[in-house]
């Protein structure tokens, strides 16, 4: 179900918090959805509440959709409309190739970003202004190693990611276009971070703020050495994991695939675009051959020079290391929380330290 999973894209910017009720937040996702033109009636189903409130909408003649009510503070309007922008233009040609992504559905009026205004706190807090959109829905659901999901479908999840690559590299972006870009600067630095983490030894410290930096040192190496030619660095997914990519229609020896969650999508270095995925797989025994599997698939739509592979433990360690500031930016934010920060963090340490030892075998 698309917005299962959890999405990490919380750009920051210097906007008033706000904390609303889950019977608040449905009342706003009907007053949101009064701006789109659907077949009545509306089935509003909540999904999700972390950095944003997601819902599934169905509407009278049966269509899906997704909503999003993006928390105040969490990423910028901007950084939104570049992503529904960039789905609008590429959905198309990556239809072509097998691969599904969601669509913005434009508002009664065109607009694919919707403003509205969140109701007064009790306590006092002032009114303040917030944003939504409306997706297609993806169809499928998360598969994973030993409940549907074998080397056939990992090959797939390969090749799709590819087609994305290669739908980026020739992409054009019209005029206004903004979106972050995960550097290691943004990556691990507090002051950069689109997660508006705050300083990070405040959860960090001895040997775990050590290796932290250490993973931000060999990173930022890392991607000097790739360069930023248009082969090596463009728009990216940074979040392509088991739980945003869903096989939805088999097909004789294959799987269509569904890729959803494009909320931390910017510029950054395709070859760190397969590092989250990697990461899923690396938990399980025969990760060995799924990894084969997903390079295999990823080369036969995407050439990926061999000597890229022995980067890529790092580069989990680094996906790992990156979310510690996602996780500590979401801990400075009030509202419904659904993460213990201090245990996820605790998680990434321990993930961050076996991705490494897997570059040491």
């Amino acid at each position: 179900m698309q917005g299962a999973a959890t999405s990490a894209a919380r750009n920051g910017v210097a906007m008033p918090q706000h904390h609303l009720a889950p019977t608040a937040l449905e009342s706003i996702a009907m007053t949101a959805l009064a701006e789109y033109d659907l077949p009545e009636p509306l089935h509003v189903v909540p999904i999700r509440v972390l950095n944003n409130s997601v819902h599934e909408v169905i509407a009278g003649d049966d269509s899906r959709y997704e909503l999003r009510l993006h928390r105040p503070g969490a990423r910028r309007s901007d950084h939104t409309l570049a992503e529904l922008t960039f789905l609008a233009d590429v959905h198309a040609p990556l239809a072509a190739e097998r691969v599904t992504v969601p669509t913005p559905v434009p508002a009664a009026d065109g607009r694919l970003l919707v403003s509205l205004t969140l109701p007064q706190e009790a306590g006092g807090s002032a009114p303040v202004e917030a944003h939504c959109d409306l997706l297609t829905w993806v169809d499928g659901k998360v598969r994973r190693p030993g409940g549907g999901l074998g080397v056939r479908g990992v090959y797939q999840f390969g090749r799709a990611l590819a087609h994305l690559h290669r739908v980026a590299e020739n992409y054009t972006p019209p005029a206004g276009f903004t979106l972050p870009t995960w550097d290691a600067a943004a990556m691990f630095t507090a002051e950069h971070s689109p997660y508006n983490s705050g300083p990070i030894d405040k959860f960090l410290s001895g040997e775990d703020l050590a290796l932290f930096e250490t993973v931000a040192e060999q990173t930022a190496a890392i991607f000097t050495e790739l360069g930023n030619d248009s082969e090596s660095f463009g728009l990216i997914h940074n979040d392509f994991i088991l739980g945003n990519c869903h096989p939805v229609r088999r097909r004789p020896h294959s799987w269509d695939i569904g890729v959803l969650d494009f909320d931390e999508c910017g510029w950054g270095h395709y070859l760190y675009d397969l590092a989250p995925l990697m990461g899923n797989l690396s938990d399980y025994a025969h990760f060995e051959k799924l990894m084969h599997a997903f390079l295999t698939g990823y080369r036969i739509a995407r050439p990926l020079p061999e000597d890229l592979e022995t980067h890529l433990p790092v580069l989990m360690a680094a996906r790992h290391a990156s979310h510690c500031l996602w996780a500590a930016g979401l801990a400075r934010r009030p509202g419904v929380q659904e993460l213990d920060t201090t245990a996820h963090i605790i998680y990434r340490m321990t993930e961050i330290r076996r991705c490494l030892a897997l570059g040491q075998r």
